[in-house]
């Protein structure tokens, strides 16, 4: 069964919309500056980012989406070698290429007019940057690295240009997987909290399960918690709609509505008694497998197919997290 990205998502028919924009209306209608999605990972969070800045665009209140590397760049946290001027220099450089990145996709005529030469200059300050890393790490260890502008030095300006030139009232940054970014560091991580007053509103996605959520509220953060995939009419949507998605791409003999009307007896009898805590992605790949089962065992029944899938892929799911690294939230 074909996945779907958040950001593909939300432009296909498979999109259910009515729960997403409830939680961006709430988001938007909010007095609080500053937002932080939580509830476990597969709920759908970067879902309603995504939903977020297509919400905006054309409008006098855009989001930018920005997703950071969670990969380690130059070390986890600031050393000897890659001091803080180091790492600030290179996430003021990704910072503004991504404020460039969202022009360049969502305006180009207005890219192309006033913000082409930033573009060039981000990139070639990057691409020397990177050489400069690169040898320092692998020829001459501890070579010095030239730094050519500090934090919101390029950042800042291209954010006012912007929202100048197409007379913007209100301009959020929506940051997914906050708590990964390098490796879950806690520089980096409050580094990015400097941009944060750039911005009308700031919305963060969060996997850390142990955040102090009284002590966020107290310094102004809002904690909401995405839930919707708990609703088993809102879940048992999404899943017909990805079996009618797969439909149109399998040449079956099985006639497709029966299989949609045996997919509402599972889901009432089977299915949608399963425990996923609001988990749409871990719905996904259990009738992924539940499918895969059915094709496979032709004498067992429906309740017995449903429950292997799901004790399989809930299984699955448990080793994963056992071996991934738990990303901390620092702010």
């Amino acid at each position: 069964m074909k996945k779907i990205k958040a950001n593909d998502l939300i432009n296909s028919e498979e999109f259910i919309r009515e729960p997403v924009d409830k939680e961006i209306n709430e988001i938007l209608n909010s007095t609080s500056k500053k937002t932080i999605l939580t509830g476990g990972r597969g709920i759908g969070k970067s879902t309603i980012l995504y939903s977020l800045q297509n919400r905006g665009l054309g409008s006098r209140e855009q989001t930018i989406y920005y997703c950071p590397e969670s990969i380690i760049t130059l070390q986890k946290e600031p050393n000897e070698y890659f001091n803080s001027i180091v790492f600030d220099y290179l996430y003021e450089l990704r910072f503004s290429n991504n404020l460039l990145n969202y022009i360049k996709s969502k305006y180009p005529l207005t890219f192309n007019k006033y913000f082409k030469d930033d573009k060039k200059l981000v990139n070639n300050l990057l691409d020397e940057l990177y050489k400069q890393i690169n040898a320092s790490a692998f020829e001459i260890e501890g070579l010095p690295i030239t730094i050519n502008v500090v934090t919101k030095e390029l950042s800042l300006d291209i954010l006012k240009r912007f929202r100048e030139t197409l007379e913007i009232e209100k301009m959020n940054i929506a940051i997914d997987r906050f708590d990964w970014v390098n490796g879950s560091s806690e520089y980096v991580q409050k580094l990015h909290k400097k941009y944060f007053d750039m911005f009308d509103k700031v919305i963060l996605t969060s996997d850390d399960k142990t955040i102090d959520k009284e002590d966020l509220a107290a310094r102004g953060y809002n904690i909401k918690e995405i839930t919707y995939g708990k609703d088993k009419e809102v879940l048992r949507e999404i899943l017909k709609r990805r079996i009618q998605l797969n439909n149109k791409s399998e040449n079956e003999k099985i006639d497709k509505n029966k299989k949609i009307e045996l997919f509402d007896f599972m889901y009432d009898l089977h299915f949608g008694q399963l425990d996923l805590n609001g988990n749409i992605e871990l719905a996904l790949e259990i009738l992924n497998y539940t499918d895969l089962l059915f094709s496979w065992k032709d004498n067992t029944l429906p309740e017995d197919i449903v429950r292997e899938a799901a004790d399989d892929r809930k299984e699955s799911a448990k080793k994963l997290e056992a071996i991934m690294t738990k990303p901390k939230l620092h702010l």
